[in-house]
């Protein structure tokens, strides 16, 4: 699925990769959260407690902490 469009051999330019970067870690979370909230493997206050405790170690990126807040509100 996909392959004849996939390209093997593609490079990320420097001045991209830290935006690659920050993209790869939302959807980390978000895939990590949807997963547990699914799942109901954590109660859900247990879950937003958790997030919360991520959003306290963000404090020195702005655009995470962003990111966070917005995921912990989808639960």
């Amino acid at each position: 699925m996909g392959s004849k469009v996939q390209k093997l051999d593609a490079k990320v330019t420097p001045e991209r990769l830290q935006e690659g970067l920050l993209e790869r870690d939302r959807l980390i979370l978000q895939i990590i959260i949807s997963v547990l909230d699914e799942k109901q493997i954590l109660e859900r206050h247990i879950l937003k407690e958790r997030v919360a405790n991520l959003i306290e170690l963000a404090d020195h990126d702005d655009e995470l902490k962003e990111t966070i807040h917005a995921l912990l509100n989808r639960i």
